[in-house]
């Protein structure tokens, strides 16, 4: 099976995924996929959109199977049962620091780089009195990142792990991101209003190339 497109990917998502918080994460992380592709030197759309699906399906499985023993490792299962890329299902795999899959190729890399820090990003920027990401400077996530009585579940430890990976400052990976999450700023609900639902179709523009 050639690499998965869009399309796919989120029926994939939809599928497995109601709830909106978790669809919208996916498409933040997918976001932050494809401009980590981008700062990679990666030039073929066909890689960048690969890098993208990854980050859409990374966490398809979670809502049906929240548990370690399970998030990942039933996905994982899944993905092969309905021939997906070994590389795509590898790479989802190591997004997870519990799965035993060390994050080796730049694919692999960069989803641990996207995934703890576009949540937290997201969640920064809901506790600005504009309630949006398009004022957020990297500064003030930094120094959300040393609250430690704030946004509790994301694991500081990985966002810095992620950096390092993928051979960026923290404070220019966080830039990244915020950077990728602007088109989107309102499908994510990170604009300063609430954000529509996102339906099962049609499939939700792609993020633009920054």
């Amino acid at each position: 099976m050639p690499d998965p497109t869009r399309a796919p990917a989120w029926a994939l998502l939809c599928e497995f995924t109601k709830t909106q918080p978790l669809r919208r994460h996916a498409l933040s992380v997918e976001a932050s996929m494809r401009a980590l592709a981008r700062r990679a030197g990666v030039a073929d759309p066909a890689e960048v959109e690969a890098w993208g699906v990854v980050g859409m399906i990374h966490d398809f499985d979670y809502e049906r199977f929240p548990t370690a023993q399970d998030h990942v490792f039933r996905g994982m299962e899944i993905l092969r049962e309905r021939g997906w890329p070994e590389r795509i299902v590898r790479a989802v795999g190591a997004h997870a620091n519990y799965s035993g899959i060390a994050p080796e190729s730049p694919l692999e890399r960069a989803i641990v780089a996207a995934d703890e820090l576009s949540g937290f990003v997201g969640a920064c920027a809901l506790v600005r009195p504009s309630k949006s990401v398009r004022d957020l400077p990297a500064e003030s996530v930094v120094k959300k990142m040393k609250d430690k009585t704030f946004a509790r579940s994301v694991d500081r430890g990985e966002i810095r792990r992620g950096a390092e990976l993928v051979g960026l400052q923290l404070a220019e990976l966080i830039a990244l991101v915020i950077a990728a999450q602007l088109p989107l700023a309102d499908a994510l609900g990170v604009g300063g209003a609430a954000a529509p639902d996102l339906p099962d179709a049609p499939v939700p523009p792609e993020p633009p190339a920054a």
